[in-house]
């Protein structure tokens, strides 16, 4: 038989054939998958399995355990299942074969037809047999996760076993060291704690648990585990905290731990106590109260690190909050606790402004944090005295330490009662926040604070953020004093000449009109629309930093639909009223209040919200009726025009539609546009619903004979029209048809503005064509055929060669993003031009618009783009610029640098890394070029690669540092961008590159460096200074 062949070869096959031996099991599964029983493999493997040869039985143990591991499920029957439970159990006893036998149990243990019975008798077997300590660690770890699974899987069973289970378990981990090995115990302990009555086991239990306290592990370098420290710390505090029978045995000696323990210890003892304390309840806590907080409070006092501080506090809080956990009766102990802490608190707050306030203060909030009676407590066992202090107080930094205490009791009331920003979070549902009946001296001392013209800022901004905080206290102030409160602030943002107390101001009513909205548009909003400027106003010179200080503060409160919608109007309105003549003054305030719309509808826009779709019928429209209307005038070139025909309007305006266009659900999008080319291909302006000025001249943008007004509007165009869905775009009739025009369009306008925007407009259509036939024919005929051919033709004007080349670039970023074949031919052919007289420099820098993010043909716009695009582009592009940079002339090798270095500008960094042995020598040839923008750009790749490769400028660093040096000097060339970016990168050297290789260098460095330190500017004076430090300080190998 087959079956009995391949036992005999696997049993006479050296246990170093691995290769051999994983066919020969490979072929035993086949068998089985092709009909042949699980039965005959074991009878076959009868005579070795009951040999007296010790190793012989191990191996045919081996085999049958092989096999079990990817045994499929159908061929282990109830009656096979049976078979083999006993097989394995039994042999447990044979010392030999156990690491195969456990090998087998675990699959076994897997399969739908292992019942509870056997989970009964693979564990009884388990206990019985195995000295499980004395096991390798690998197959200690077998075992563990045998009784973790059947754990787990058949933990209703086991539990039947009771008090012999845990003990079994107890048996098999004592004495583990294995960190693997102890994670999966401590997890398996931890059920074993809260699903078996451990009661005759718990001393046991205990001592084989907390002797691993504290974990000292330390994981070796490139662990491949990847088990941590804080792993282990876990799962043992998990075991520790899982049942209050622990706590006799546990607290003594964690307050012990504590006491004796420092660093990383210590902080293990207080996180381990916090988890420990709720379940070990006031009883096992109260014996140890005194000692606790001695140790605890110097932790806080003398706090020497942050995460510490924070833990001693949490403990503290937990201490107070399992004291108030047990009913009436435990409440004195809760109360004495209490007394000792805000005794000695009080004590060191007799002068706040010191240091031992601030901590004292933290030690009262998280004490308040505890509980509703623990709250009471300490509030009425201190505010009094804070608010009395603070009255007969004429010291300042006294003042502004007892604010800053009552700020901590705020949010300590904020956690526990609740707060305007997350009223799900009220952990004392139904019970009356304790500071209720001090809401008014709390908002006198605050105010007083912030009002306080003399006073110094910390003491004002301490105000700020009380009142502020008030205002987010759950159901505390209400309406009406929340209004107060918003006058206070309007008149701290529009008066007030100290920036930190205006930004303060502006962050929390921000903040507040998130909240509280209704109140905000009733109070403040009406107040700053009405300072900006009204018409017939006259705007003068030197007033912009008035009106946009009010903007600013438009567009941090006015996110909320409630205040936004509101916001519309008037601000449609102040656009309305701007005089028309087109001025600086008048453009500068006209492009200041779009800008606060454009952010506000950007920030809507990232935060989700969806009621930005609905400005489509009214902000839109609006907009695009005032940069229409002056453009239907003869003399609108002639005469002063409107302040909406300068181009930085236009501009925002086309930012606007496309930020709500992109907004637009599907349908809304398909209406739109409709009425986008009824208004831009034929002139049809009723979507405007404005009523525009009688005149005979068309708005008709996209023909050639248009005023240079109207053709500027084509961004507006391409703005709506590029940032629709491909869906919506697939809905457009011949696609073909109008992209040929776009085209046509943009190849033949003298218009600067309408080639490069139609440019990016014809783009962003090819790149979401959906139809693959048609793309390819566009493609072929028009971009790689007859566009091609304009540019590259030497007899053509050098001013239609490069709208040809101009158009040509984003058509192929176009298909390069959705990683088109043809893009990559087009991409060859930008190559090829690199070569021409007059070309040569605007291709290279086109690669720079093919590869670059862009505002148009984004994901945020729905383009189609590929995520890995930019790789593929590089690994395109940079073997052919490599290669061909040989045998250029110095200026084709100019332009083949200036490719390369947009390629790698734009890549991230682990792209490139590959390819740097070869690049190399080409970004030090670039470093000698004339232009100033290649050599800090190169300078700047230097710096990235010195930090990520700097084996790579070890190999280069004799031709490196002559040449940064050289480069630090003031030249023509050498401009403040480039001799910052020198000095930088040369300052990163000593802290990258070897010492031995280095330290040549040195003395020379210093020197030269000396120049620079005399530099006209002071930003390369400061990092000539930082540099020249670096390499001073740079004198031995690092430990």
């Amino acid at each position: 038989m087959k079956m009995e062949r391949l036992v005999r070869s696997y049993m006479i096959t050296s246990n170093d054939s691995t290769q051999e031996i994983d066919s020969i099991i490979s072929s035993v599964v086949n068998e089985l998958h092709n009909g042949q029983n699980l039965l005959s493999l074991v009878q076959s493997l009868g005579e070795f399995l009951t040999s007296e040869d010790a190793a012989i039985r191990a191996k045919g143990t081996r085999l049958l355990s092989s096999v079990l591991s990817e045994c499929p499920q159908e061929q282990i029957n109830n009656s096979a299942a049976n078979v083999l439970v006993d097989f394995y159990c039994e042999r447990l006893s044979d010392t030999t074969s156990v690491p195969d036998l456990i090998y087998g149990l675990r699959p076994l243990s897997q399969f739908g037809t292992f019942r509870d019975e056997h989970a009964i008798k693979v564990t009884k077997a388990i206990f019985a047999n195995l000295n499980v300590q004395s096991l390798q660690q690998i197959v200690r770890h077998e075992v563990l996760q045998i009784l973790d699974s059947l754990l787990h899987d058949h933990l209703h069973v086991l539990k039947q076993l009771g008090p012999e289970f845990v003990a079994g378990y107890i048996q098999s981990m004592d004495g583990e060291k294995d960190p693997r090995n102890l994670l999966l115990a401590f997890s398996s302990i931890k059920l074993i704690i809260q699903e078996f009555d451990i009661s005759s086991h718990v001393e046991q239990l205990f001592e084989v648990t907390f002797c691993y306290f504290p974990i000292t592990f330390k994981p070796p370098p490139d662990d491949p585990y990847g088990i941590t420290a804080d792993d282990l710390k876990v799962a043992l505090r998990e075991c520790l905290s899982a049942t209050s029978h622990f706590s006799k045995l546990a607290m003594p000696l964690l307050v012990d731990k504590l006491a004796s323990s420092s660093g990383n210890a210590k902080k293990d003892s207080m996180e381990t106590l916090k988890a420990c304390v709720p379940v070990y309840g006031s009883i096992a806590i109260v014996p140890h109260l005194e000692v606790l907080w001695d140790y605890l409070k110097d932790e806080i006092i003398n706090a020497t690190n942050d995460s510490f501080e924070l833990i001693a506090l949490e403990t503290i809080q937990s201490i107070t909050e399992t004291l108030s956990a047990d009913g009436i009766e435990e409440l004195d102990q809760l109360q004495q606790f209490l007394k000792t802490i805000v005794t000695e608190c009080l004590e060191n707050l007799k002068n706040p402004e010191l240091k031992l306030a601030k901590p004292c203060g933290k030690i009262l909030k998280y004490c308040a944090m505890a509980s509703d009676p623990a709250c009471n407590i300490v509030i009425s066992a201190t505010l009094n005295n804070f608010i009395s202090q603070y009255r007969t107080s004429d010291l300042a930094t006294r003042k502004k330490g007892i604010l800053g205490i009552l700020i901590e009791f705020i949010a300590a009331i904020r956690y526990r009662y609740g707060s305007v920003e997350d009223v799900s979070a009220i952990r004392d549902q139904g019970f009356v926040m304790p500071l209720v009946s001090y809401k008014d001296d709390m908002f006198e001392v605050f105010s007083s604070a912030l009002l306080g013209i003399n006073e110094y800022n910390e003491l004002r901004l301490c105000g700020l953020q009380g009142l502020h905080d008030m205002i987010l206290l759950n159901k505390f102030l209400s309406d009406n004093e929340i209004g107060v409160i918003l006058q206070y602030f309007n008149k701290i943002i529009l008066d007030e000449q100290d920036q930190d107390i205006v930004l303060s101001a502006l962050k929390y009513l921000g903040n507040i009109a998130h909240y509280k909205p209704k109140i905000v548009l009733d109070i403040t909003l009406p107040i700053f629309v009405s300072k900006l400027p009204n018409i017939g106003d006259v705007i003068e010179k030197g007033s912009h930093s008035n009106y946009s200080k009010i903007l600013d503060s438009i567009s941090k409160i006015s996110v909320e639909p409630i205040l936004f919608e509101a916001l519309v109007p008037e601000i449609l309105t102040k656009l309305d009223n701007v005089l028309s003549p087109l001025s600086s003054v008048n453009c500068d305030y006209t492009e200041a209040i779009l800008q606060a719309l454009h952010s506000l509808l950007l920030k809507k826009s990232s935060l989700g919200h969806t009621d930005i779709s609905r400005y489509v019928e009214t902000i839109i429209p609006h907009l695009l009726a005032r940069c229409i209307e002056p453009t239907l005038n003869f003399n609108c070139e002639l005469e002063q025009p409107s302040v909406f025909c300068d181009l930085r309007i236009v501009r925002v305006v086309a930012g606007i539609i496309s930020t709500i266009t992109k907004s637009l659900s599907v349908s809304e999008q398909a209406t739109f546009i409709g009425q986008i080319f009824e208004l831009f291909t034929r002139g049809n302006t009723s979507y405007l619903r404005f009523a525009l000025p009688e005149t005979n001249v068309p708005f008709n943008p996209l023909a050639l004979e248009s005023n240079s007004h109207q053709k500027n509007l084509t961004l507006c165009f391409t703005a709506a029209i590029g940032s629709i869905r491909q869906e919506v775009q697939s809905s457009l009739s011949d696609i073909f048809e109008f992209l040929t025009r776009i085209v046509g369009i943009c190849l033949s306008t003298t218009n600067e503005i309408q080639q490069h925007s139609l440019a990016q407009l014809a783009a962003s259509i090819l790149n979401k064509w959906d139809q693959e036939s048609e793309l390819i024919q566009f493609a072929l005929e028009q971009v790689l055929g007859e566009l091609l051919n304009q540019l590259s033709s030497i007899s053509g004007s050098e001013i239609n060669r490069r709208k040809s080349l101009y158009l040509f670039l984003w058509l192929t970023k176009a298909l390069v993003l959705r990683t088109h074949q043809l893009g990559y031919d087009c991409t060859g052919q930008i190559i090829n031009l690199f070569s021409d007289p007059t070309l040569g420099k605007q291709s290279a820098e086109g690669i720079g618009i093919i590869i670059s993010d862009s505002d148009i043909l984004n994901r945020q716009g729905f383009a189609n783009i590929k995520i890995l695009y930019k790789q593929r582009l590089f690994n395109y592009c940079v073997p052919i610029i490599i290669e061909r940079f040989k045998s250029s002339d110095d200026v084709t090798k100019h332009n083949y640098l200036m490719a390369l270095s947009h390629l790698l500008r734009n890549i991230p960094k682990q792209i490139m890394m590959g390819d740097l042995p070869s690049l190399f020598p080409l970004l030090i040839h670039s470093l000698s070029s004339v232009d100033p923008d290649l050599r800090a750009s190169t300078i700047d790749t230097l710096y990235i690669i010195s930090f990520d490769a700097p084996q790579i400028i070890s190999e280069h660093i004799s031709s490196l540092i002559p040449l940064l040096l050289s480069l630090t000097q003031t030249t023509d060339i050498n401009t403040m961008k480039v001799r910052m970016a020198a000095l930088q990168c040369l300052g990163t050297f000593p802290d990258t590159i070897p010492y031995d290789i280095l330290h040549p260098f040195k003395a020379k460095v210093i020197k030269e460096l000396l120049k620079a330190l005399d530099d006209k500017k002071r930003l390369v004076r400061k990092e000539a200074v930082d540099c020249r430090n670096k390499w001073f300080l740079f004198i031995g190998p690092k430990a």
